[in-house]
C-alpha cells in the first residue's frame, strides 16, 4: 500500500466526518420520529454515502485520468523527447570537456618540455 499525500488524506477525513455526522443526524431523526424517522434516516445515510462515493470518484478519477493521459498521450512523448534532447546535450558537453582536457594535457606536456629545455640550458650556463 502506497503512502497517501496530503490532499488524499484530507479527502478521506472529510468524507469520514460527513458520514459520521450523517449517521448521528439519522439516529437523532429516528429517535424523534419513530418508524417514519427510520426511513428518513436511511435516506439521509444513503444520500451521504452516495455523495461520499461521488466525491471520492471525482478526486481520484481525475488523478487516474491524468496519469493515463500522461503515459499514453502526447505529453509523455513530449517529455520523452525532452529527456532524449537533454541526454544528448549532456553527452555532447562531456565530449567537449574530454576534448578540452586532452588539449590542456598536450599544452602542459609542451610546457614541461620547454621547462626541461630551460633547466638544461641553465645548467650548461652555470
Amino acid at each position: 500500500m502506497k503512502p497517501r499525500n496530503s490532499p488524499e488524506t484530507a479527502i478521506i477525513y472529510v468524507i469520514g466526518g460527513v458520514i459520521a455526522i450523517a449517521v448521528v443526524a439519522a439516529g437523532l431523526v429516528q429517535g424523534k420520529l419513530g418508524d417514519s424517522g427510520r426511513t428518513v434516516a436511511w435516506i439521509v445515510v444513503a444520500g451521504v454515502i452516495g455523495l461520499a462515493a461521488v466525491a471520492w470518484a471525482r478526486a481520484f478519477g481525475a488523478r487516474r485520468n491524468a496519469k493515463a493521459e500522461l503515459i499514453s498521450g502526447e505529453e509523455y512523448r513530449r517529455l520523452a523527447d525532452e529527456y532524449r534532447r537533454l541526454s544528448d546535450l549532456a553527452i555532447t558537453a562531456q565530449e567537449h570537456t574530454d576534448l578540452r582536457l586532452a588539449d590542456l594535457g598536450v599544452q602542459m606536456d609542451a610546457q614541461r618540455e620547454k621547462l626541461e629545455q630551460l633547466r638544461h640550458i641553465l645548467k650548461e650556463v652555470e
